[in-house]
């Protein structure tokens, strides 16, 4: 017979073990953090998610205070340096609790963002399916299967999950993924298919209306990404540029006249090889980060 051999836990598992307890009392003051693990697509309950949370506050406690500890009685008395441990300890352990916290809402921000960048290609190719005659059922499930942005398509692939897995109904399965997305224009857009057909109405025409309004949305977006990018190149030019080069002729002029007790070798060193590169990194992430991408 073969010996079993022992797992020891993962580091989920084991926080759950140690704090899930303690989860389940405080869980119904965290409705809203249950909400942003939805929106951020974390197949996670909230109380797993809350062990984990008290978990990282209580290793991060751990490392403060015995990191801390040693390095503070070589500076104060016994009692003093015990004080500072234990405040610089909570205080690790808060930032840890804060941080892990915050994720789901960071997550769902950035699933928000992809989303909506997404959401043209994908309503034109709903138009184009349901121009064809295609009923809704099969519309998100081409959609489903289909090469458009992995977040989106697991948002819709957790309808046709709901209707072909849980047993529910398309447009109940519809209406809850309404209310979890993290985009607001993605939610308005099933409400609005959902609304069209329980009402009999005419969804090829809705779909159209929805491309032409996302198109049009799209060009205005990126319409004020150019006009920020214009603007971001000016600032590059002047900040990046000019000024430093200017800085370098005041300075190159000052070396030649007498610095006036300034050590101008040193400046010329420091805006040559420290501020003039940190402050063209620096804008060039600006830049980076403000320019509309297209995926």
């Amino acid at each position: 017979m073969k010996k079993k051999r022992l797992s020891t836990p993962d580091i989920y598992t084991l926080a759950y073990r140690l704090f899930g307890r303690w989860a389940e009392l405080i869980q119904t003051y965290f409705e809203d953090l249950e909400k942003e693990i939805k929106r951020a697509g974390m197949k996670i309950s909230l109380t797993r998610y809350i062990s984990r949370m008290l978990f990282a506050a209580f290793i991060a406690f751990l490392i403060g205070f015995f990191v801390s500890l040693p390095i503070l009685l070589m500076r104060a008395m016994p009692f003093y340096a015990l004080t500072m441990s234990l405040g610089i300890g909570l205080l690790t352990g808060g930032i840890a609790f804060w941080i892990i916290y915050t994720l789901p809402t960071i997550s769902a921000s950035n699933r928000k963002g992809r989303m909506e960048k997404a959401l043209t290609f994908v309503v034109n190719y709903m138009a184009i399916l349901s121009a064809a005659g295609i009923i809704p059922e099969r519309i998100f499930k081409s959609l489903s299967t289909s090469d458009i942005d992995p977040v989106i398509r697991e948002e819709i692939a957790e309808v046709v999950r709901g209707t072909e897995i849980l047993g529910e109904d398309f447009y109940s399965a519809l209406r809850r993924r309404s209310d979890e997305t993290p985009s607001k224009q993605f939610s308005e857009l099933l409400k609005g298919v959902l609304m069209v057909s329980n009402a009999g109405g005419d969804l090829k025409r809705y779909l159209r209306i929805q491309a032409k309004y996302f198109m049009k949305r799209r060009r205005v977006v990126l319409k004020k990404g150019l006009e920020q990018l214009g603007v971001l190149a000016e600032v590059y030019v002047t900040a990046g540029i000019v000024m430093p080069m200017v800085i370098i002729i005041m300075l190159s002029t000052m070396s030649i006249i007498g610095g006036g007790g300034i050590n101008v070798i040193l400046w010329l060193y420091l805006t040559t090889f420290f501020i003039i590169p940190i402050v063209s990194t620096a804008l060039i992430i600006l830049i980076d980060l403000m320019v509309p991408k297209e995926e």
